[in-house]
C-alpha cells in the first residue's frame, strides 16, 4: 500500500506539470485560465501569458525608433484590419522586448499605434472608447510584427463585448440583479495596495459556497456578475490612478486557497471558471501586476514545483505559492492591508464610493496622463 501511494503522488505530481498550461486563446496576450490539479483537487487559476506577463514596448521604442515601424505599417494597410489580415501570432513574444511601466509616457512608437487606432474605429467610436483599454491593448500587443493592426482588432472586438454585456455603465447603474447574494457566496473585493501603488484583490477561492451558487445562477448570470466586479476593478484602478496622479491600470491578485475542497472542481464550475478567465483575459489585458497564492497546502507547492518547469519564467515569477506564513512576505513585498483578509471591501462598496467622489463620466473615460493627452491632441 505505502508503494501505491508513493506510485499515485507521483502521477498526480506529473498530471499536475501537465495540465498547468493555457486553455484554448488563441493569440493576443490574454489572461488565460489554468487548471492545476493536486491530487484530487483542481485548481483554477489565473494565469498570464507570455505576451501580457510584463507590459512591453519594443526595445527600440523606448529610443522612439520604432516609431518609424510602426507608422509604416499603418500606412502599408489602410483598409480596416480584422482578424482574417492579421499575421500568426510570433512563438518568442519577448524577442527585443523590454519592460515599460505602467506610469511611463506613451513613446512614440505607441502615439503612433494609438493614432492608427482612433483612425480605424473612426471619430465617434474612438471619443467613446475608454482610454485606460487604448493604453493596455497598445502595449499588450507591441511584440507583434502587426502592432497596430493586432492592437485595433483585439479592442474592437473588446468594444464589442463590452457593449454586448453593457460594461460601461454596469456599475453605474443599479448592480445585478442578487448581487449581494453573488458576493456573499462567491467573496472577494479590494484589501489593499502595495509599495508602488497597486490596488490589491483579493479572492477567496476556497470560500466560494460553489453548491449554493450553482444553483442560484445560470451560467448568463455568473458572467455578468463576474463582469461587474471586473469592471469594478477597471474604475476603481482609475480613481486610484487620478488620486495618486500616476497611471496604474495593473493590480496584484491575492489568490486565498483556504477551505478549498473537492467541492470546487466540479465541472460545472471548472467550466464557468474558464470562460470566465478566458473572457476576461481578452478583454481586460495587461491588468493583472504579480498574484499571491496564499494558504496553500503542501501538496499544492509541491505540485506547483514541479508545474512551473512547464511555464514561461517570465510568468513564474509573478508567482509567489505561500502557506500560512504569507503576512510575513507581504509585509517584505510592501503590501499593506487596509480592511484585512477576512473582510475586503466589496466590489459593490467600493465601486459606489468611487463614483460618489468622481463621478462616472472620469470613471468610465479611464485615466491618461496629461502629457499623453495633449501629444495625442486629447481633452
Amino acid at each position: 500500500p505505502a508503494a501505491d501511494s508513493v506510485d499515485a503522488a507521483a502521477e498526480s505530481r506529473d498530471a499536475a506539470a501537465e495540465s498547468v498550461e493555457a486553455v484554448a486563446v488563441d493569440g493576443g496576450d490574454a489572461a488565460a485560465a489554468a487548471t492545476t490539479t493536486v491530487g484530487d483537487v483542481e485548481v483554477e487559476l489565473e494565469l498570464e501569458q507570455v505576451g501580457e506577463v510584463e507590459q512591453v514596448a519594443p526595445a527600440a521604442s523606448r529610443d522612439g525608433r520604432r516609431s518609424e515601424g510602426a507608422s509604416s505599417q499603418a500606412a502599408a494597410s489602410s483598409s480596416r484590419p480584422c482578424l482574417a489580415t492579421l499575421l500568426p501570432d510570433p512563438k518568442d513574444k519577448h524577442a527585443g522586448v523590454v519592460p515599460a511601466a505602467e506610469w511611463e509616457p506613451l513613446s512614440d512608437g505607441e502615439l503612433e499605434v494609438v493614432r492608427a487606432i482612433r483612425g480605424w474605429l473612426g471619430e465617434e467610436a474612438a471619443a467613446a472608447c475608454p482610454r485606460d483599454l487604448l493604453v493596455t491593448f497598445t502595449r499588450g500587443y507591441a511584440y507583434r510584427p502587426d502592432w497596430s493592426q493586432a492592437s485595433f482588432v483585439f479592442l474592437e472586438r473588446a468594444l464589442a463585448w463590452r457593449e454586448e454585456m453593457g460594461a460601461c455603465g454596469i456599475c453605474f447603474g443599479a448592480p445585478p440583479a442578487r448581487r449581494e447574494l453573488f458576493e456573499e457566496l462567491c467573496p472577494s473585493g479590494l484589501i489593499g495596495h502595495d509599495s508602488l501603488g497597486h490596488l490589491v484583490v483579493l479572492e477567496r477561492l476556497g470560500r466560494v459556497r460553489v453548491a449554493e451558487l450553482l444553483k442560484a445562477f445560470s451560467e448568463e448570470e455568473y458572467l455578468r456578475q463576474q463582469a461587474f466586479s471586473r469592471e469594478a476593478v477597471r474604475l476603481l484602478s482609475t480613481a486610484n490612478s487620478t488620486r495618486l496622479g500616476r497611471r496604474l491600470y495593473k493590480v496584484v491578485v491575492v489568490i486565498d486557497l483556504e477551505g478549498l475542497s473537492l467541492s470546487h472542481v466540479g465541472s460545472r464550475f471548472v467550466r464557468l471558471c474558464k470562460r470566465v478567465n478566458e473572457t476576461f483575459g481578452w478583454h481586460y489585458p495587461e491588468t493583472a501586476f504579480r498574484f499571491y497564492v496564499i494558504n496553500a497546502p503542501l501538496v499544492f507547492r509541491t505540485a506547483w514545483g514541479v508545474a512551473k518547469s512547464f511555464i514561461h519564467p517570465i510568468t513564474v515569477q509573478k508567482f509567489s505559492i505561500l502557506g500560512s506564513g504569507w503576512r510575513r512576505t507581504f509585509a517584505e513585498a510592501g503590501i499593506t492591508l487596509t480592511t484585512g483578509e477576512a473582510s475586503p471591501t466589496s466590489w459593490s462598496a467600493a465601486v459606489r464610493a468611487a463614483v460618489e467622489e468622481h463621478g462616472p463620466e472620469l470613471l468610465g473615460r479611464g485615466y491618461m496622463p496629461a502629457d499623453d493627452l495633449e501629444r495625442l491632441g486629447l481633452r
